[in-house]
């Protein structure tokens, strides 16, 4: 046992230690969205229009708290935030008609998922897992061709 070892295990017990050490060689690591990145990536990029208390815009986009959108599945929320939307939706009662640019030419995956979890964690009342980058990717990589904005329509028939 190497010195750094005795240290780890006398401190945090052997359970944690070997999970700290990095115990076992078939190893599956997942990465996890970064919150600090999502909230800037918000405050940059989405809060100018969709932060409707009073601070930014009045009501101009729709709201995101208590959205169903950012409620609902995963992948259309992925598919809005990478593509946009363009045309009318409903959201807590309301009719909007606008555009939302899409972001996945200049975010990463991992700027994706980072974001979407920060907006779950931030807007739905029981938010879900994180969104992993991973995903972000298998949706990015269904439409590599795709440069126009999802509709409402379009969207609902995706998984």
């Amino acid at each position: 046992m190497t010195g750094l070892e005795r240290i780890v295990f006398g401190a945090v017990g052997p359970w944690l230690a070997a999970t700290l050490m990095g115990c076992g060689s078939k190893q599956v690591r997942v990465h996890i969205a970064d919150r600090d990145t999502g909230r800037t990536l918000f405050e940059t990029h989405c809060a100018g229009c969709h932060l409707n208390e009073g601070q930014w815009m009045r009501g101009e986009a729709p709201p995101l708290e208590g959205s169903a959108w950012v409620a609902g599945p995963e992948s259309h929320l992925i598919r809005i935030v990478l593509h946009g939307l363009r045309g009318p939706i409903e959201v807590a009662g309301k009719p909007y008609n606008q555009e939302m640019p899409g972001f996945g030419p200049i975010l990463t995956d991992e700027r994706i998922a980072s974001l979407i979890t920060h907006l779950r964690e931030r807007f739905v009342q029981n938010p879900t897992s994180p969104v992993l980058p991973e995903v972000v990717g298998r949706i990015r990589a269904s439409a590599p061709d795709r440069t126009n904005y999802w509709t409402v329509d379009e969207l609902l028939k995706q998984p």
